[in-house]
């Protein structure tokens, strides 16, 4: 990274983005948020492919509604456990769970929570990420939840995001709830291109990395998809690993290199 005197990596393998990027496929998600909470509605569905941003969504979305004093807990629902769901929505909720509670304790404990904010007619905001990973058991727990009548819970939107290709593992009564189906997709060429252009600039980039050719490869190898851009790019950075411009030729190597490896 020295040869362009980067002050740090701007591309991150493991993640979809390294800095948020409000693409037009981001925007139009958020807004439909937007819609979800603002009209009351119970429950959205945000789905996308793997690596697209849905985790980057929610973790935005949480940040505009806390900016706006209403009460969220973001919970990534991977591999998770009954238990440990009731703990965490507890915990995100400040319902004050204890360490010996048992599950339909922590259960009460949320749920009082929930009438309290009804009470002081606080809107409240559950972003349940990576659902379409979650326990078989869960299924049923969050069927539940969106159950749960008005008069008991209040104002409460819950959004959950899984992978397109994963959406049948929700079940299908938990499809029927859904009230607004949000779709996340992959960015066009402009967006890519912006993005790029953003996380170098962000890591200190003052001159150009990647040529035009360079930057409309890497939309076309990744698809558009975020994590896919990231990575394309932050290979082609480690491999190029020179003070010269990336060129097309280049890109395209490297993603030969990375598909040989699958």
């Amino acid at each position: 990274m020295q040869a362009w005197r980067l002050e740090k990596l701007p591309f991150s393998t493991g993640h979809a983005e390294t800095v948020f990027f409000a693409g037009l496929p981001q925007q139009e998600a958020l807004a439909r948020m937007r819609f979800l909470v603002h009209n009351g509605l119970r429950l959205g569905l945000v789905l996308g492919q793997s690596g697209g941003g849905k985790s980057m969504l929610l973790e935005l979305f949480d940040q505009e509604r806390q900016s706006e004093n209403w009460s969220v807990a973001r919970l990534n629902l991977l591999g998770m456990s009954v238990r440990e769901f009731h703990w965490q929505l507890a915990l995100g909720l400040r319902a004050c769970p204890r360490a010996g509670d048992e599950p339909l304790r922590l259960e009460r404990r949320w749920q009082e929570r929930l009438r309290q904010n009804r009470l002081q007619d606080e809107r409240v905001v559950l972003l349940l990420d990576d659902v379409d990973q979650a326990g078989a058991d869960m299924f049923t727990q969050l069927v539940r939840l969106v159950q749960l009548p008005p008069e008991q819970v209040g104002n409460l939107t819950i959004v959950l995001s899984a992978n397109t290709d994963e959406r049948h593992r929700l079940g299908k009564r938990l499809m029927e709830l859904v009230d607004l189906r949000i779709d996340l997709e992959p960015w066009e060429e402009a967006d890519t291109v912006g993005y790029l252009q953003l996380a170098l600039v962000e890591a200190g980039a003052e001159q150009p990395v990647f040529d035009e050719a360079a930057l409309a490869e890497i939309h076309r190898l990744s698809g558009g998809v975020p994590r896919q851009v990231n990575r394309l790019a932050d290979f082609a950075l480690v491999a190029k690993g020179e003070a010269e411009t990336i060129n097309k030729a280049t890109v395209a190597e490297v993603h030969a290199s990375l598909t040989s490896r699958v």
